[in-house]
């Protein structure tokens, strides 16, 4: 049985935003995206853009994951 992350597209530009606002990222969510943009089932490139730009400020140091 395979089990699938979900994350609603319109729910992709707020959560962007409030990662942002608050500097850190949870660790459930940031499992999740990145499960998302490696199976590449995001519908536009604008939310593979925005979810590329949230991964690079983990690994940049910029935001925090927290748990």
């Amino acid at each position: 049985m395979t089990i699938k992350a979900y994350i609603p597209e319109y729910t992709i530009s707020e959560l962007y935003l409030n990662i942002w606002k608050s500097g850190k990222i949870d660790r459930a969510v940031f499992h999740k995206i990145q499960y998302e943009i490696n199976s590449q089932s995001f519908r536009s490139s604008d939310d593979v853009k925005i979810v590329s730009r949230l991964l690079y400020a983990v690994r940049r140091g910029w935001l925090s994951v927290i748990d």
